[in-house]
């Protein structure tokens, strides 16, 4: 198995355990501290469960062409910039001037109808709390700073993973 190969699944397996982590670090506090999501939360929760997925899917799978990598890897970083734009909305719902045009309560249409999914999908993905409220911090900083951070570090191992990926992939097609 080639170095890169091993960094690739390596690699993708961290990030995977990582966003497991953040996603049960969410449920902790959600269950056991009554720190409810509101609906930006929720969309940067599934961001980060897609990355996640996405993930464990390129440490099984092994994508021996580059359009291959390219493709997972764009999936990711797409989902992971999604994560990104949902976590500055929320900052500015946070932060930003009150605009009373501007809501995210949990009374806005949801686009998933919970009722029809087992209960803990609905524990995971139900928006509660209001957007605007700063409820929770982990050492002076918000939970949406948090996820932001998180997701432009990931963008970030995304992209040298695959374009070490890439690289090997273009050496080895010349030997």
């Amino acid at each position: 198995m080639s170095l890169a190969l091993r960094y690739w699944r390596t690699g993708f397996l961290l990030i995977f355990i990582a966003c497991a982590a953040m996603i049960g670090f969410a449920l902790y506090h959600q269950i056991y501290n009554w720190v409810m999501p509101c609906l930006m939360c929720v969309y940067q929760r599934l961001a980060i469960l897609v990355v996640g997925l996405l993930a464990l899917l390129a440490a099984v799978w092994r994508p021996n062409s580059k359009a291959g990598v390219k493709l997972l890897g764009g999936l990711m970083i797409a989902v992971a910039s999604a994560g990104a734009l949902a976590a500055i909305w929320n900052l500015r719902l946070q932060y930003g001037p009150a605009d009373p045009s501007v809501t995210c309560a949990a009374s806005l249409p949801f686009p998933i109808d919970l009722n029809q999914m087992p209960a803990w999908i609905g524990t995971l993905v139900r928006p509660v709390g209001d957007c605007s409220a700063v409820d929770f911090t982990l050492f002076g900083v918000t939970m949406p700073v948090w996820v932001l951070l998180t997701c432009l570090g990931l963008i970030a191992v995304i992209i040298g993973l695959c374009s070490a990926r890439c690289a090997e992939i273009g050496r080895r097609r010349w030997r």
